[in-house]
């Protein structure tokens, strides 16, 4: 199967405009993909209301049509990417409140409320964000609500800076923490694809932390584009399955209606 289970239309914030669902599914069933799952952004704030979707009941009514109306050339599952569940109660009610597919779990912004891509690390500890960062991760799994745990080297992709260049080769310790709450807690890793756009050139997590998943008894991976705009449907994801196939995984987990199932990954 050909999956590719994180992307955005129109109505998150930061993807392209006008970008509508219909469009996006459009663009799937041309790439040849078989299932997707449509998860605009909804991001919650420690101190501030909700952001980053235009309109979240537009957006499931949309993502709603577009299952019905595209079954038979492929199978959209309904989801939203729920940014920061553990820093507002808000977050868990919209969750409950609606009928949803999957939903995934992203730690965007710190409890400053500043999005990790915009912090200014050249002036900033950057170990001790690192473990600050992990820290809210750990509090989000703990939090739980959500099924796929995302992008889990997100700062990555941004605090290069000068000669410094991240990495998460010293908080091994930290990491592992994530990943056995992970597994404990049934939530699938995601492999996500953006990296491939910035100075990385590859997907994440770094491969080294796939292994060490699957060696910890992980059993659940996600795969997902990132994508933002229509053309970037299905990106990486040959990267993606092989990278998961190299760390020993032949299935990928997909949600429907919040209850796990595999599926075979493509080859």
């Amino acid at each position: 199967m050909r999956v590719d289970l994180h992307m955005h239309t129109g109505y998150s914030a930061d993807a392209a405009y006008p970008q509508t669902t219909a469009d996006k599914v459009r663009a799937c069933v041309d790439a040849g993909l078989d299932i997707i799952g449509l998860t605009d952004h909804l991001d919650y704030h420690h101190a501030m209301g909700p952001s980053e979707n235009r309109d979240p009941e537009g957006c499931l009514r949309d993502a709603w049509a577009a299952k019905r109306a595209f079954a038979g050339q492929i199978e959209v599952l309904v989801g939203m990417e729920i940014g920061q569940i553990h820093a507002d109660p808000a977050a868990d009610a919209f969750v409950r409140g609606h009928a949803l597919d999957m939903v995934i779990g992203s730690l965007h912004v710190m409890p400053n409320d500043v999005d990790i891509y915009f912090h200014e690390y050249e002036k900033l500890d950057c170990d001790a964000f690192l473990h600050s960062y992990f820290d809210q991760v750990l509090a989000m799994e703990a939090h739980g609500g959500f099924d796929v745990l995302a992008h889990i080297d997100y700062p990555l992709r941004v605090m290069k800076h000068g000669d410094y260049v991240p990495s998460f080769d010293h908080y091994m310790d930290r990491v592992e923490q994530v990943l056995r709450t992970c597994i404990d807690r049934g939530y699938a890793l995601e492999l996500n694809a953006a990296g491939l756009a910035g100075w990385q050139k590859r997907v994440g997590p770094p491969q080294d932390i796939l292994y060490e998943y699957r060696r910890m008894g992980g059993e659940r991976i996600s795969i997902g584009s990132d994508a933002h705009t229509l053309d970037t449907v299905g990106r990486g994801l040959a990267d993606c399955v092989r990278n998961a196939r190299d760390a020993g995984f032949t299935s990928v987990t997909v949600f429907r209606q919040r209850r796990a199932e595999q599926v075979p990954l493509s080859r």
